[in-house]
């Protein structure tokens, strides 16, 4: 049986409404990827133009060799080196938590922090062991998005050295 020309109109109608619905869709979708790559952008470019946060990568340049070298702990909190440590590092988790929720991409990110972010974990896991076990300090869920992140990274680092 031939559909009458009324049948074919909604049929076709139907068949524009989906194909808008979908571009819709797609468009959304780039530009909420496109929205996370400017925000991942901005926030490292601020990062590099602010002061502080240039002192604070440098200071944790500088002190970060030494932390799996400290006898004790507790010493070490004690000093203004603890806390440039812990600054730097929450700076590391605020990035961190940005890429796991997906307001920053993750391409991005791992394109300009792809190395800090793996050594800045390993070279400062001693203190955030002793964070996590010292109430007042941190509490056992402390960085573990810069954890997860860095163990991530640091694998894929890995795998693209071994090729």
């Amino acid at each position: 049986m031939i559909p009458s020309a009324g049948d074919l109109a909604q049929i076709v109608t139907a068949a524009i409404a989906f194909l808008g619905a979908m571009i819709a869709a797609i468009s959304i979708i780039n530009q909420r990827n496109i929205a996370r790559r400017r925000a991942a952008i901005d926030f490292f470019h601020r990062t590099q133009m602010d002061a502080t946060g240039i002192e604070l990568f440098n200071d944790f340049r500088r002190i970060a060799p030494g932390i799996a070298a400290v006898t004790s702990m507790e010493s070490f909190v004690a000093t203004p080196e603890h806390s440039r440590v812990r600054a730097f590092l929450n700076v590391c988790e605020l990035i961190s938590v940005a890429i796991n929720e997906n307001v920053f991409s993750e391409r991005v990110s791992y394109a300009y922090w792809g190395d800090v972010l793996p050594w800045s974990y390993q070279a400062a896991e001693p203190l955030i062991q002793y964070v996590r076990q010292r109430p007042g300090e941190g509490t056992p869920s402390t960085y573990t998005d810069l954890e997860r992140v860095a163990k991530l990274w640091a694998e894929r680092n890995a795998r693209r050295r071994r090729r």
